[in-house]
């Protein structure tokens, strides 16, 4: 019976006891002075023990110097989500080993955590080197404006300008899609070769397009389902091939308006250069009585070297002058044009007998690339005496002029 009585006097402690606490809903462990629904001590190490014994490692809660800790026993991974233990969704995971630390399901959003709020100090990331041995960069906001990356001499080497979506490459106001600071020197380098780069820059009043090696051309053309179409290129040399031709010496690129591309054509300046002219200051006897014959006039000859077909405009004048002849008649007179050595063009005329006639006239001769030998000749068909080819003291001249059109 006392026994009984003992045991029921303890239990109507314990449940006054615990009533009381309830009431007071602050519960400590350690502590007689309970600031919450759970109290501890305000002692650093252990706190709640999920899983393990003794000092063996454990799953739990722990305090250290101004650090809370969350642990494993063994270097396992700790999950956060929600739902219940046996039917978990996970949210984010913590790696306690391997290269990796952290797994989210979900976005990150960063906010600048200064306070008072510090402008400077804009939400990102701090990455360190391989080695952990410094920081290498931020990642993150550069201002109400930028995001872009921070490191080196320069600093925020680049950025993005959220407001207007422009990139800036050495330019923190990038006023196009893509800008670059203004300084001279290599802005963008496409290939970089052995001996020199592939790329552009900049230099004083002067934009530069390179290519690496003293062999290589720089074309201009369009892309066709990843078939480049060359229409223009800039040779080593510094000639300029259009569609593939770089044309031929003396010619001018002229355009065929915008349905067609430009071709290479004879400039003035070939023209100018390529033109003949000849004068004869010296006479020659054509013929005589019963004596028909040929003469090539003196001086009036000129060998041309074709390197490629070339449209010939030959002009020539003449002055001729016959004897005054008693029982002569008219003279029958012919001018010929003669490209090595085959007649190509002929004037017939007749000279009054001891008169002067100035003959005159002109061909077009097509020749092929090559060598060609062009002369005027007089040519006497009568048996009358044709005096002199040229001024006989007159002061008049015969001469020839050669101009060449290539095509």
């Amino acid at each position: 019976m006392h026994i009984n009585f003992l045991m029921k006097t303890i239990l109507v402690s314990l449940l006054f006891f615990i009533s009381n606490t309830i009431q007071a809903q602050n519960i400590g462990i350690g502590t007689t002075t309970p600031t919450g629904p759970l109290s501890f001590p305000n002692t650093f190490g252990n706190k709640i023990v999920l899983y393990g014994n003794g000092n063996a490692p454990h799953y739990g809660f722990g305090i250290q110097g101004q650090l809370l800790q969350i642990y494993t026993a063994i270097p396992a991974n700790i999950s956060f989500g929600f739902g219940r233990s046996d039917a978990f969704t996970e949210r984010m995971r913590i790696f306690n080993r391997g290269s990796d630390g952290l797994l989210l399901n979900g976005r990150i959003l960063l906010r600048n955590g200064t306070e008072p709020l510090d402008l400077d100090y804009g939400s990102g990331i701090w990455m360190y080197k391989p080695d952990n041995s410094d920081f290498l960069g931020f990642m993150g906001v550069q201002n109400n404006q930028n995001l872009g990356f921070y490191g080196g001499p320069a600093g925020w080497g680049f950025t993005y300008d959220a407001i207007n979506s422009r990139v800036g490459i050495g330019n923190n106001n990038p006023n196009a899609p893509l800008a670059f600071p203004p300084s001279l020197g290599k802005k963008i380098t496409l290939y970089p070769g052995a001996t020199g780069d592939v790329g552009f820059a900049v230099a004083g009043n002067r934009l530069q397009i390179y290519s690496d090696n003293p062999n290589a051309d720089v074309a201009i053309g369009y892309d066709a389902a990843g078939v480049f179409n060359e229409r223009f290129a800039f040779k080593p040399t510094g000639s300029l091939a259009v569609n593939g031709n770089v044309g031929l010496p003396g010619q001018a690129l002229v355009s065929s308006g915008s349905a067609s591309s430009p071709i290479w054509s004879p400039s003035t300046r070939f023209i100018y250069e390529n033109s003949i002219k000849k004068v004869s200051t010296t006479y020659g006897s054509v013929g005589g009585a019963g004596n028909p014959s040929t003469i090539v006039v003196p001086d009036l000859s000129h060998t041309i070297v074709a390197s490629q077909k070339v449209m010939a405009l030959i002009s020539w004048t003449v002055a001729t002058y016959a004897v005054s002849c008693t029982f002569c008649g008219d003279i029958n007179l012919f001018c010929l044009v003669a490209v090595n050595g085959q007649v190509v063009h002929q004037l017939d005329e007749n000279i009054g007998n001891g008169t002067r006639r100035i003959s005159s006239g002109s061909t077009l001769v097509f020749l092929d690339p090559g060598t060609y030998n062009i002369e005027i000749l007089v040519r006497n068909h009568s048996t009358s005496i044709v005096g002199s080819v040229g001024g006989n003291g007159s002061g008049v001249t015969s001469n020839m002029c050669i101009v060449l059109f290539p095509f």
